[in-house]
């Protein structure tokens, strides 16, 4: 008997065993990522597209979580940008030193519940403000005007605008702003004094203010006005994407519809944009601004690698602005040797081929009041390289395993 039982655990034991070692363990995807530069690289996004790792289920895509190489739990996003309920990516971010590279697990298993980041990226309309649009993450914030903030104008009512450049707000604080700035200056502290957290001291008006665009028409520059729609397509932690929409206007004999696509990532003091016309006929040149102002600043400039800096007091300190771009479709860049009375024209002018009728590019600032940046040749350095890493993306390959 005692034979029996010990014989019936032994099997148990063996058959357990068995199944156990033929029941395959969670689905892993090796993530291998290179930094092929000679420049090291802090917050660094790394895209992972779904459709690259199909033996996850849609399903489980709430579940996928990276692990570094100490088996840590990264922080990711998952991105829906066709908004059709299904993501599409996963993304992360990273470092690297110059030409290193690193392992990284994409798995999945039980969200455990964490802290939400002090840190990140987040983007809304403002009704409360008219119909401002504003987006930010922990380096830079930034705003543009909708259709009420036009309509006032037009009906000669104080604080309205048209304009479609894109206004500063210069933050010295690592965390969100905008809703505390939006919400003090409506209980009577402005957010165009510094209080210890930033200010918006920069002047947009009917600039191009910090990378606003015009097509470029038989030399001639035509703007849009405030935009008329906007949706949100991802908002934080790491990465927040919207979309506005402009009121067609008339280039050329023909109607010209306009919607911009803009993205800003965690870190980063440049936001991307991607710009997309509705035309008949397709258009051919388009620019991209940067306010000029009392026009005291300095320039610099690089065709052959696609950038243009912008450095100029401000406030009580020192502001930089640029445009990055690819420079195979950068035709020129233009600095008015005078200002006009017209400000709309006051502006640095990135001069972008247009395919398809769609172009893209990156615009942004650096304060020096705010710690990064404390001269023009330090915010310089950044833009330079800023384009390096465009044109040099980080290498990824993925292995099942």
């Amino acid at each position: 008997m005692l034979y029996r039982i010990h014989f019936l655990s032994k099997s148990f034991f063996l058959m357990s065993v068995f199944i156990f070692s033929c029941n395959p363990g969670p689905t892993s995807y090796k993530i291998l990522t290179i930094n092929r530069s000679k420049s090291a690289r802090t917050s660094e996004t790394i895209e992972i597209a779904l459709s690259d790792v199909p033996n996850f289920f849609k399903s489980n895509y709430d579940n996928l979580v990276v692990m570094n190489r100490n088996g840590e739990e990264l922080l990711v996003q998952h991105l829906d940008i066709d908004q059709d309920s299904i993501y599409d990516h996963i993304i992360f971010q990273t470092y690297f030193e110059p030409n290193e590279s690193k392992e990284f697990t994409l798995t999945t298993r039980k969200k455990i519940p964490r802290e939400e980041p002090k840190q990140y990226t987040f983007c809304r309309i403002v009704p409360e403000r008219m119909d401002d649009f504003a987006w930010e993450n922990d380096k830079v914030a930034f705003r543009t005007y909708g259709p009420e903030c036009q309509r006032l104008y037009e009906e000669e009512i104080p604080g309205g605008l048209i304009s479609s450049g894109i206004d500063v707000w210069t933050k010295r604080v690592d965390y969100p702003i905008i809703n505390k700035w939006y919400k003090d200056d409506k209980n009577g502290k402005s957010y165009h004094q510094d209080h210890g957290e930033g200010l918006d001291a920069y002047h947009v008006g009917t600039t191009r203010g910090c990378g606003g665009t015009a097509i470029l028409q038989n030399e001639d520059f035509i703007l849009s006005k405030n935009f008329i729609s906007w949706k949100i397509l991802t908002n934080g932690p790491i990465r927040s994407v919207f979309e506005l929409e402009y009121a067609p206007i008339e280039v050329g004999g023909q109607s010209v519809g306009e919607k911009k696509r803009i993205t800003l990532n965690l870190g980063s003091n440049l936001y991307h944009c991607k710009v997309f016309y509705d035309s008949k006929e397709p258009l051919n040149s388009a620019a991209i601004g940067l306010a000029l102002h009392e026009g005291k600043g300095t320039v610099n400039q690089n065709m052959e690698k696609g950038w243009v800096t912008h450095w100029e007091a401000y406030d009580d300190s020192e502001l930089g602005t640029a445009i990055v771009l690819d420079p195979e479709i950068l035709e020129a860049i233009q600095i008015n040797d005078t200002l006009a009375k017209d400000e709309r024209f006051n502006n640095i002018w990135a001069i972008t081929n247009v395919k398809q009728n769609t172009f893209s590019y990156w615009a942004g600032f650096g304060w020096k009041k705010s710690g990064h940046f404390n001269s023009q040749e330090e915010w310089k350095k950044y833009v330079k390289k800023e384009a390096l890493k465009k044109n040099i993306p980080i290498q990824i390959k993925i292995t099942k395993g």
